[in-house]
């Protein structure tokens, strides 16, 4: 019976210094991020397209127009980094230009997390106030 307590004693201790890895969070759904009460959207299907959102402004997808021209976006993850890397990648189909919007994401919760986007072609390293949102998925 002593053998039995023990073993159920140490199974329950080493569950309880289990931690959640970056890789149980997914970043697809669609996220809400709200500054100087202006909101905006950021959709991740699971196909690898994005589309962001913000008032009137639309952008994204398997196929939208832009300035007269048509394109698509996609986005790659990588969650083994840290802070997790995203990347968006915009084609414009009639130039066959492809550029990368590089940004990192750090998960607050399953449904919350921050979020910086770089500019320039640069990553950004960190998460400060002049360059980082948090977003709420408000769906799946």
């Amino acid at each position: 019976m002593k053998k039995i307590i023990l073993l159920l004693l140490t199974a329950l201790m080493l569950t309880s210094f289990s931690t959640t890895k970056t890789s149980d969070f997914s970043i697809i759904g669609k996220w809400e991020g709200v500054e100087n009460y202006e909101v905006g959207y950021f959709i991740f299907d699971a196909e690898g397209y994005a589309y962001m959102k913000v008032k009137d402004f639309d952008l994204g997808g398997k196929d939208f127009e832009f300035h007269g021209k048509r394109g698509k976006m996609e986005y790659e993850v990588d969650y083994s980094k840290s802070p997790i890397e995203v990347d968006f990648m915009v084609t414009i189909f009639e130039d066959n230009i492809t550029k990368r919007l590089l940004c990192i994401a750090k998960k607050i919760d399953a449904n919350k997390m921050m979020f910086s986007m770089g500019f320039g072609g640069d990553r950004p390293t960190d998460f400060n106030d002049n360059n980082t949102m948090i977003f709420t998925r408000v769906d799946n």
